[in-house]
């Protein structure tokens, strides 16, 4: 074999293996290429369910919020529409005095308070307008009591004991007071039907 036969072998040789390398470099890169890609499409997918987890969870926390401001505005209202209710009477128990039952009134409110008290000896305290309302309602009753006027009060009394350490209210505000905390509910579920 000459020398250029020798040459042009081994160019034929350095040429298959260049080939071979250029297709496994080729095959490789395609490989590489592939796999990146698959793992991009992973990653994207990954992201994109938690990107949506995360837009439900938000849209979850302002539906739930907004239910929860339309509640408390519901509950806010029913409360507001309560209270006017009481308002009302309230005003009209402010202006009950002058209608004629409120005698008959004043000496029931008289007789429980003191029914209560249980002694024979106490302590009325009462509006200056009821001073003499209450003198007569006592005419009727058994017992030594004192009559103080020294109450502002729609109406009714306040009896005390004589040391003034019991003592029970029994006028229209103590009762409207009372009746807003026991029929609130009865009164939400006339009003509203809740």
């Amino acid at each position: 074999m000459t020398y250029e036969d020798l040459l042009q072998s081994m160019e034929a040789g350095a040429r298959e293996k260049i080939t071979e390398i250029d297709e496994n470099a080729r095959r490789q890169s395609d490989d590489i290429i592939r796999d990146a890609e698959e793992r991009a499409g992973a990653i994207q997918r990954e992201i994109m369910a938690q990107a949506m987890a995360a837009v439900a969870d938000k849209r979850n926390r302002s539906l739930y919020k907004v239910r929860q401001d339309e509640k408390a505005a519901d509950i806010q209202q029913k409360e507001e529409i309560v209270n006017q209710v009481f308002q009302e009477a309230a005003a009209r128990l402010k202006e009950f005095r002058t209608s004629g039952e409120y005698p008959l009134l004043f000496s029931r409110l008289l007789r429980e308070a003191l029914h209560d008290m249980g002694q024979e000896k106490a302590i009325v305290h009462v509006d200056p307008r009821d001073e003499p309302l209450c003198q007569e309602a006592l005419r009727g009753l058994s017992g030594n009591h004192q009559v103080v006027p020294d109450l502002t009060t729609w109406g009714g009394v306040v009896v005390s004991s004589p040391d003034e350490k019991v003592r029970i209210h029994n006028t229209l505000e103590s009762r409207l007071e009372r009746a807003r905390l026991l029929s609130k509910k009865d009164v939400c579920h006339i009003l509203f039907g809740d």
